[in-house]
């Protein structure tokens, strides 16, 4: 009977001992798999903002877009460079090591975009030029500079295209009148920027043919190719108004001489019986339109006093 005990003891350790085995590889392989899941739940990274960053800017450092990472943090590249716009994808990784010795990692991509606001500048000499009639005119003179922040200086170009700047231009200067020139610039971007200034041409109002003495700021009174000139210095706001209403047109603007003007004419003032008002009348300075009159044209018939900035 004991012989039969001992066999039956043994044939039980042997069929459950594998049974109790098997389970407990189970049993780990189950802890293995839910310790590397707990561990890769408990792996995370929060981000701020996404970050807009302005092309040709300092470059950018990936881990200020971070918050908080829970994990050894690795990042795929430290810095941003900003010389190219666009998306740039950065890859953010945390990873650890469970109690298995299991090495666990989570992966984030992160999108930094680099955006270019900032377009090209025209800077022109000036707002109005004044030419001669026939005075050979160049629209690039008046150009001063056309330039991005970063990008540096715009090349011409007869079409406008990245990184260049054109100038379009309707001046004739065989004809009088007022004209305008037209500068757009392009960036490498595509950003734009234009300006564009006025271009007068008007005749040439100083008299050549006249050799005599001209009037002048020390010369208060000249005889000229019309008779006795003299000059005054006055508001002409109101002559100007009465000139507008004879139907007039042309713009009031000082002569770079000090020559107050009316279009292309020489404002004066005169005796209107012999010169009405609007007639044109030769004087050492030019021709000029007859736009006022004074007490003085009672005593001196013949005398023309020149409107003048002196």
């Amino acid at each position: 009977m004991r012989r039969i005990a001992v066999v039956v003891t043994v044939f039980a350790i042997i069929l459950f001992g594998g049974n109790v085995e098997s389970g407990y590889m189970k049993y780990l392989a189950e802890d293995k798999r839910m310790s590397l899941a707990d561990t890769r739940d408990s792996l995370s990274v929060t981000f701020n903002d996404i970050a807009f960053l302005e092309y040709g800017s300092e470059s950018y450092d990936t881990l200020n877009a971070v918050d908080e990472a829970k994990g050894e943090l690795e990042v795929s590249q430290a810095k941003v460079n900003t010389d190219k716009v666009g998306f740039e994808n950065v890859t953010y990784t945390v990873g650890a090591i469970d109690k298995y010795g299991q090495e666990v990692e989570k992966s984030y991509v992160r999108g930094v975009f680099i955006q270019d606001t900032v377009g090209p500048t025209v800077e022109l000499e000036k707002d109005e030029v004044v030419i001669k009639l026939q005075e050979e005119f160049n629209p690039q003179d008046y150009v001063t500079s056309v330039s991005d922040v970063i990008d540096g200086e715009l090349a011409y170009s007869e079409e406008l295209k990245p990184g260049t700047y054109t100038i379009s231009s309707n001046v004739d200067n065989n004809s009088l009148g007022t004209y305008t020139v037209t500068v757009e610039a392009m960036d490498i971007n595509g950003n734009t920027d234009s300006d564009s200034y006025t271009v007068i041409v008007r005749r040439d109002t100083y008299n050549h043919v006249w050799n005599g003495v001209k009037l002048n700021p020390t010369l208060g009174t000249i005889w000229g190719p019309s008779g006795k000139e003299t000059y005054y210095n006055l508001p002409m706001g109101g002559v100007v108004a009465i000139m507008r209403r004879m139907g007039v047109t042309g713009e009031y603007w000082v002569r770079e001489d000090g020559v107050k003007m009316l279009g292309d004419y020489i404002m004066c003032a005169a005796n209107l019986e012999l010169h009405p008002r609007g007639s044109l009348v030769e004087t050492s300075l030019g021709t000029a339109m007859v736009c006022d009159t004074g007490t003085f044209a009672m005593y001196n018939y013949y005398q023309i006093d020149i409107a003048v900035d002196w």
